[in-house]
């Protein structure tokens, strides 16, 4: 029997949905079904340290993997950070009002034309990864990176440095979701959200190694102080994809694709020595074979339409889009241009630099908070709170920006930049990945990621026009005015967070999956108690008797969700 059970007290406890038992019921071993929930729970009652002594490979594998997101931020740093270079804008600029300035129109393409080419990269990852798997498509990722490096640091024009730009924007779109992807499948599940989140430093660490790299190459004289930097990124590709190569593939995807055997044996290279006693690592596999089935009534087939399929397909996909459109409309924005913008303000070169150092250690500094909050607190709290403490320091950037500058205001100014980064990568930025990656059924999880961060690559590009339009002194000089257009998309961001986004911690992937088909509201996902019975007591291999109680407690009454629309469980 299936459907949500109501108690007569606060929690719901909810079970399948009668369409998921009936997809369920071909399940040829429950009683390894069985063994594979308690491995689950057993994950699940785990505390931080002791699921990284138990998994620990996993989580180094995962974190292998990832660093190749400190390339993208590497480099999105230098771009935005040289048009602050005097030896750059030497090369590169144009004459505006007796001063050599790189247009406006070129520095908002250099930026975008990046995302275009990631935008490529994401495509070709959301049909490869699930194809041939998370190794083969990253390995040939690298060696697209390493070919793309050669024409950055050749370019005679901003015009080839733009070409430069758009070819290494397709690797980078490739590693954007592949990692994400990657960590949360091969991860226990107390691992999971914080090796995600380790994507932001990436991004974070990125960016602080281009700070310090730019920082020395203002020592350089002539084109090797812009040409050096981008030819450390040579750096990265080789070890990444040598190391690849022996990295586990992720069980889960060789379970969609019947290796239930190798399944078995990534299992056994991802936990510590001993750790599965007998039959656990199989029934593990035959857990997600279960987990599996009942995400094919969603995803059949995998595909980019059942994205879009009414009912929870649809419903976890416009949460996965929202949830990247919050990355962009939150309004740290604001600070991707600081250098640019404290030059112009009055700060030396030197001075701007030091705080754009700053700015991105920051960054890392709160990565490392979020993953001591995320064991306290869950995903939806921090990302919430996150949004509003940026709206607190937006205001005042705004306020400052109507008055005259003067070197405290300048300083208040990177002060409040500087707390918007750390806010971000303490807040949402990590915490976006874990969500992600959490959230799709894991059927169409490589294209629900790649989706989402395509709509937000998309979004970059106009966001990033306006923004480098108000800072830039050809463009419409608002400078720290601004702020107050980052406020008013920071609060709309805070309103659809605060209603459609639900807190995915601490659950396996079938319990979001028997979540969300049964409808329940997102403020209610983390008090609402899950039920596989299933799972827990051992399925009929054929057919489900729908006369049967799978749950005994005399003091509940069992709804049918298909048939009768709660109040309480709409969605």
């Amino acid at each position: 029997m299936g459907g949500a059970t109501i108690t007569k007290n606060e929690p719901t406890v909810i079970g399948l949905t009668d369409a998921q038992l009936r997809a369920v019921a071909e399940d040829n071993d429950p009683e390894l079904i069985r063994i594979g929930y308690e491995v689950i729970n057993r994950q699940k009652s785990e505390t931080f340290a002791q699921a990284w002594r138990n998994h620990w490979s996993a989580g180094m594998w995962s974190i292998f993997l990832s660093s190749a997101l400190f390339m993208e931020g590497y480099d999105t740093a230098l771009i935005s950070t040289f048009y602050g270079m005097p030896q750059f804008t030497s090369r590169f600029g144009k004459p505006y009002k007796g001063k050599l300035v790189i247009p406006a129109s070129y520095q908002g393409g250099l930026l975008n034309i990046a995302k275009c080419g990631q935008l490529m990269g994401l495509v070709i990852t959301g049909i490869c990864q699930e194809r041939f798997g998370s190794k083969r498509t990253y390995i040939w990722g690298m060696v697209a990176m390493t070919a793309s490096v050669f024409l950055a640091v050749f370019s005679v024009s901003l015009d080839m440095l733009l070409v430069a730009e758009l070819a290494m924007g397709i690797p980078w779109g490739m590693f954007q979701t592949l990692s994400t992807a990657y960590a949360a499948e091969i991860c226990p599940v107390k691992l999971r959200g914080y090796l995600a989140a380790f994507a932001s430093v990436g991004w974070g660490g990125g960016g602080f190694l281009a700070s310090g790299v730019l920082k020395g190459a203002l020592n350089f004289n002539g084109d090797l102080a812009w040409k050096i930097p981008f030819a450390l990124q040579w750096i990265w590709p080789v070890p990444l994809a040598l190391g690849c190569f022996f990295a586990p593939e992720s069980a889960w995807w060789l379970v969609r694709h019947g290796r239930f055997d190798d399944a078995v044996k990534t299992l056994h290279r991802c936990a510590k020595r001993g750790f599965y006693a007998e039959k656990e690592a199989e029934g593990y596999v035959a857990y997600m074979r279960h987990t599996d089935a009942m995400e094919k009534l969603e995803a059949e087939h995998g595909s980019w339409r059942e994205l879009f399929k009414k009912g929870s397909p649809l419903r976890r996909t416009e949460i996965m889009i929202g949830t990247w459109l919050v990355q962009i409309w939150n309004g740290n924005m604001i600070t991707g241009l600081t250098v640019q913008f404290l030059k112009q303000a009055g700060m030396s070169t030197s001075e701007a630099f030091n705080m754009n150092l700053i700015l991105h250690a920051a960054g890392i500094i709160g990565v490392g908070l979020s993953w001591v909050f995320l064991g306290y607190f869950g995903r939806r709290p921090i990302y919430l709170a996150g949004i509003l403490t940026e709206a607190a320091c937006l205001l005042p950037i705004g306020v400052l920006g109507c008055i005259k500058a003067t070197p405290p205001t300048l300083r208040a100014t990177g002060a409040f930049m500087i707390m918007i980064n750390l806010i971000f990568h303490f807040s949402l930025g990590p915490v976006c990945y874990s969500i992600v990656g959490e959230l799709p059924p894991s059927r169409l999880r490589s294209r629900a990621i790649v989706m989402g961060r395509g709509v937000y690559v998309a979004c970059a590009i106009v966001a990033q026009q306006i923004n480098t339009r108000m800072v830039a002194s050809d463009g419409w000089n608002l400078k720290a005015k601004s702020g107050f257009f980052w406020l008013a998309c920071n609060l709309v961001c805070f309103l659809w967070a605060f209603f459609r986004l639900p807190e995915t911690g601490g659950r396996s992937f079938a319990e979001l999956d028997i979540l969300f088909a049964n409808k329940v509201p997102a403020r209610k996902f983390k008090s609402t108690i899950v039920k596989d019975e299933t799972a827990e007591y051992g399925a009929p291999t054929k057919v489900v008797d729908d006369d049967v109680n799978l749950n005994d407690d005399k003091d509940t009454e069992i709804v049918h969700t298909e048939n009768v629309k709660t109040p309480h469980l709409s969605a």
